[in-house]
């Protein structure tokens, strides 16, 4: 057969490329070798000019959009799903007022997860985050970047990154693995934080790169947690041995950790409540994409970064959901762009290449995923609308109707919890 799949009668594409980004006009199909790679994009008519003998002739599975628009596969360039037990009891807190610096300073936060973390088993990790990816997957995630970070020592850190690897050969889509051991001091540690840095660069890193258990190395920049010294030193170390690198910063104090990043190459920087206009000016003449997470700026009370001003200034904007346990419980991508369109001022374009295109930007993947162009792999969404605009315009509801993976159909009635 000349193509695995061929969808036909789409009403529109969202292609999220920056150069055409939709194709209206109806009668729409997109073709896909048996490589599993998009191999034309556009309407009928001028697939029977590109292909006058392929047609629908040579293709094993045909499948009828109904007129329903098609998606890229949406990408979450920042989670932490990977995780120990949940922290509702700390959420209750939150309701009442407490800060995320107050519980954490009473044992709560990232050290309550490291905890949980040691005391359950790999097994039971496994089971407990491949439940929750099963549910941001039926949203219409086809790539996922999971970081580790709730356990901050050798043996659960790689623990967690292990789970992740589980989770890979478990399912189809693309994970992205990252490793955040630098992601707060655990308690032996809490006074002598050059002891745990050392621990992170001679231990931490040589085993998991030893072990291919982590594509990016992450550092949580922020005051309380690592400075921007403390920063640049890990994440040298981590360069040094062919890591990629991206960091959590201006979350709550623009320390300069953009503009560390900026300068260092990485491939993202996330959060950036606080970011300032000189962290705007470098990540736009750098390439280093923004990671904004404007689900948690909900969830935890926080100001929304200031994305469309980036945008209008030339920064690469990505949109992801940052789920975790402490500070955003929400594993749902979609709503990120409906609160771009909402909150952050911007364009549904904008939004949806926040959680598509340029979020394979900030994993560097993008040229083989994020956006429906040939050549990429075919990660496909139908959704259950003729409109292109209507899944971000009504939002916190699932519109996935079909999804592909390569090319491949993919059954997305998991289990639900």
């Amino acid at each position: 057969m000349k193509y695995s799949l061929i969808i036909e009668n789409i009403s529109e594409i969202f292609t999220a490329a920056a150069d055409n980004p939709l194709i209206t006009g109806g009668d729409l199909l997109i073709a896909v070798d048996n490589d599993g790679k998009i191999s034309f994009a556009g309407s009928r008519s001028e697939f029977a000019q590109f292909d006058p003998e392929g047609m629908l002739l040579n293709c094993k599975n045909i499948v009828n959009a109904e007129n329903r628009v098609v998606y890229p596969g949406f990408v979450d360039s920042h989670t932490h799903i990977v995780f120990a037990e949940t922290r509702e009891k700390e959420f209750e807190l939150k309701a009442r007022g407490a800060t995320y610096e107050e519980i954490a300073a009473s044992g709560g936060g990232i050290l309550n997860s490291a905890k949980k973390t040691k005391e359950t088993s790999l097994d039971d990790i496994i089971e407990q985050s491949s439940v929750r990816l099963e549910q941001v997957i039926s949203y219409g995630v086809t790539t996922v970047e999971i970081k580790s970070g709730y356990a901050l020592d050798v043996e659960g850190e790689i623990k967690l990154l292990r789970a992740i690897d589980a989770l890979k050969a478990m399912y189809p889509i693309e994970i992205i693995p990252t490793f955040l051991g630098a992601h707060a001091y655990p308690e032996k540690f809490k006074n002598d934080h050059e002891g745990y840095i050392d621990l992170i660069i001679s231990e931490m890193l040589p085993e998991i790169k030893s072990q291919g258990l982590a594509k990016f190395v992450d550092v949580f920049c922020e005051d309380g947690y690592f400075s921007l010294k403390e920063t640049e030193k890990i994440l040298m170390a981590a360069g040094s041995m062919g890591f990629g690198i991206k960091l959590h910063a201006d979350e709550f104090n623009a320390l300069g950790g953009t503009e560390l990043a900026a300068e260092m190459g990485a491939a993202s920087v996330d959060h950036l409540e606080e970011i300032s206009d000189e962290g705007i000016k470098k990540l736009a003449q750098s390439g280093t994409v923004a990671g904004v997470l404007p689900i948690t700026s909900v969830f935890s009370r926080l100001p929304f970064a200031p994305a469309e001003k980036m945008i209008e200034n030339g920064v690469t904007v990505a949109l992801a959901t940052d789920f975790n346990p402490g500070s955003s419980m929400c594993g749902f991508l979609p709503l990120a762009a409906s609160i771009g369109a909402t909150q952050l001022k911007m364009t549904v374009e904008n939004s949806l290449r926040g959680i598509t295109l340029n979020g394979a930007k900030s994993l560097r993947i993008d040229r083989s995923k994020g956006s429906i162009e040939v050549g990429k792999d075919a990660d496909l969404l139908i959704m259950n609308t003729k409109s292109w605009i209507y899944p971000v315009y009504h939002f916190g509801h699932n519109h996935v109707a079909k999804m592909f993976v390569k090319g491949e159909e993919l059954d997305i009635n998991f289990r639900q919890s």
